[in-house]
């Protein structure tokens, strides 16, 4: 199978996880603290981690560069705080309007950090992606506070991630990433043991969108970047809006209004013009022929 069409399968994948993850974490709201969610999200990590590689044994704990991984680890714990949070006191709009500016964030750091060559073209698609999310979301921003900030801030924390992938799998596997990323995070996370009770019984329900979909959506996202550029993959990030759109269309029969349906195209072609599809051109002998019946001149 082609490499980068195989990225691109798996980023839809994540997609997918990640559009049940996120609503699971609205519903669940502020009746769990956010480290306390982190805490679970990274145990499942570590677990997932560990049962992907049992045939590797104990290489799955070595590491070249962990230094790397303790950045990556920490990038993705600050995330994962920021982006609790948010989604639990922000409007679901404004708050998914926000997390979705990564796509930029990626190509920034896809130059600085990687050294890809990001083109006009794929600045373009980041761009039309972001519009599309915009239209999608229709954020209302009306009160705008210093919870904004901090998740435009967070954001780019993702995008960080994200591009640490493809650096750290110059020398370590995507189990040992996924290890060591999901380690910190419970590191991170231990002092809620101590600090919060039990999460509320009600929200149990919606726990597997986080500790069963979360960790397998990051596995995903972590395998897509040793097989296509990351730059590439980043307006990929936003075919989460997409697939929620369809899937209110398929489960709850609600059909999108224009604004929606107008975002969920141009997040489509973002992806397009970022993978470089091209369109086919007529060759002479196909332009001549399908001229022939053209009236003369």
């Amino acid at each position: 199978m082609n490499a980068r069409r195989f990225a691109v399968q798996l980023m839809v994948a994540q997609g997918v996880l990640f559009a049940a993850e996120t609503a699971a974490i609205h519903q669940i709201g502020s009746r769990a603290s956010f480290m306390q969610l982190a805490l679970l999200r990274g145990g499942a990590g570590v677990v997932l981690a560990v049962a992907m590689a049992r045939h590797a044994g104990i290489a799955v704990f070595r590491t070249s560069q962990p230094g790397l991984q303790a950045l990556r680890g920490t990038v993705t714990l600050l995330y994962m705080w920021v982006m609790i949070y948010s989604f639990a006191h922000m409007p679901f709009a404004d708050a998914t309007a926000i997390s979705y500016t990564q796509a930029a964030y990626i190509a920034i750091f896809s130059v600085v950090i990687l050294g890809e060559t990001v083109t006009r073209m794929r600045w373009g698609a980041a761009a039309l992606g972001i519009a599309g999310a915009l239209l999608i979301a229709k954020p209302a921003f009306a009160s705008w506070n210093s919870v904004y900030v901090l998740a435009l801030l967070g954001t780019s924390l993702n995008g960080l991630a994200f591009v640490l992938n493809k650096y750290l799998q110059r020398q370590d596997t995507e189990a040992t990433t996924m290890f060591y990323t999901n380690l910190v995070t419970v590191l991170g996370n231990l002092p809620a043991l101590f600090m919060t009770g039990l999460p509320a019984p009600e929200i149990l329900v919606w726990l597997p969108g986080l500790i069963v979909l979360g960790p397998v959506g990051m596995y995903l996202g972590i395998v897509a970047v040793r097989h296509a550029n990351a730059s590439m993959l980043g307006p990929y990030t936003l075919l989460r809006l997409v697939i929620g759109i369809l899937a209110g269309v398929l489960i709850f029969h609600e059909l999108p209004d224009i604004l929606s349906a107008c975002g969920a195209a141009l997040i489509l072609a973002s992806c397009v013009i970022s993978a470089g599809v091209k369109i086919p051109r007529l060759t002479p002998r196909r332009a001549a022929a399908g001229g022939a019946g053209a009236p003369a001149a």
